[in-house]
């Protein structure tokens, strides 16, 4: 198919992009139109096309492309950055990406996009493949900041026992950035939780112990939950499920 190359060097297109490759306007239409009907590309959202590869009649661009593509700006963050990089127990049907211009959540060949507005312009990484996607240490931090948004604290406890030798200056440049307190104590607990695998030192501990608040918080919750226990160092409520989760430890392959 004629252009049918051009598209493919494109990724994800617009029919401005499709346009210019063809220089005349109702002939760009119509290799849409014509296109679509055969199903040489698939609409992704209003204006936003990508190829597709016959013999599979599958995209071209997985969803990790098609989310950073969308806009320059975006990126893959929260539990999407889990999985991006392998670290995730359970694999969602979503993209949670972030960047500066809103876009709608969408559906697309059975994968949620959902976009989260970026709050932080730190430690995004552009990996071999053209996605951009946040440093672990800020993947880390952003997760245990938004829980919910990491597919929850005992998705965050698999990961984070996946995790190995960190860097802690990421680790505080990312804590110092959002400045909260319930943040430090949450992500206090939990890095100590996971120290020697992570490779946290006892002097970060320190620093993030001084910057917690005088007001117990509760782990995987912003409002009051029960079952749960407090851990007086971090002022944190622990939900015991968890507590029972780790004093099995990993012999009984509970991460």
């Amino acid at each position: 198919m004629k252009y049918y190359n051009e598209i493919l060097d494109l990724g994800i297109f617009t029919r401005q992009d499709i346009q210019r490759i063809i220089k005349n306007s109702k002939t760009a239409e119509s290799f849409l139109s014509r296109s679509l009907k055969k199903g040489y590309i698939k609409r992704i959202k209003q204006n936003y096309y990508v190829a597709i590869d016959i013999a599979n009649n599958t995209p071209f661009c997985n969803k990790y492309v098609i989310a950073t593509k969308l806009d320059k700006s975006n990126y893959i963050s929260y539990h999407s950055a889990l999985e991006y990089r392998g670290l995730n127990n359970q694999v969602f049907n979503e993209v949670v990406y972030s960047g500066h211009k809103r876009i709608n959540d969408f559906e697309f060949e059975y994968v949620a996009y959902h976009f989260v507005q970026s709050k932080c312009d730190l430690q995004i990484e552009t990996n071999y493949d053209g996605v951009k996607v946040t440093s672990i240490e800020r993947t880390m931090i952003d997760c245990i900041d938004q829980i919910d948004l990491a597919g929850g604290i005992e998705e965050i406890y698999r990961a984070f026992d996946s995790i190995h030798n960190i860097n802690e200056d990421k680790l505080i440049e990312t804590l110092k950035f959002y400045n909260k307190k319930v943040l430090y104590q949450r992500a206090g607990y939990i890095l100590e939780t996971f120290k020697n695998n992570l490779g946290i030192s006892n002097a970060t501990l320190d620093y993030i112990h001084s910057q917690i608040g005088s007001s117990k918080c509760y782990l995987n919750s912003s409002k009051k939950v029960s079952n749960t226990t407090l851990n007086k160092k971090w002022n944190v409520c622990v939900p015991n499920y968890i507590l029972t989760i780790l004093s099995k430890g990993s012999d009984d392959n509970e991460f």
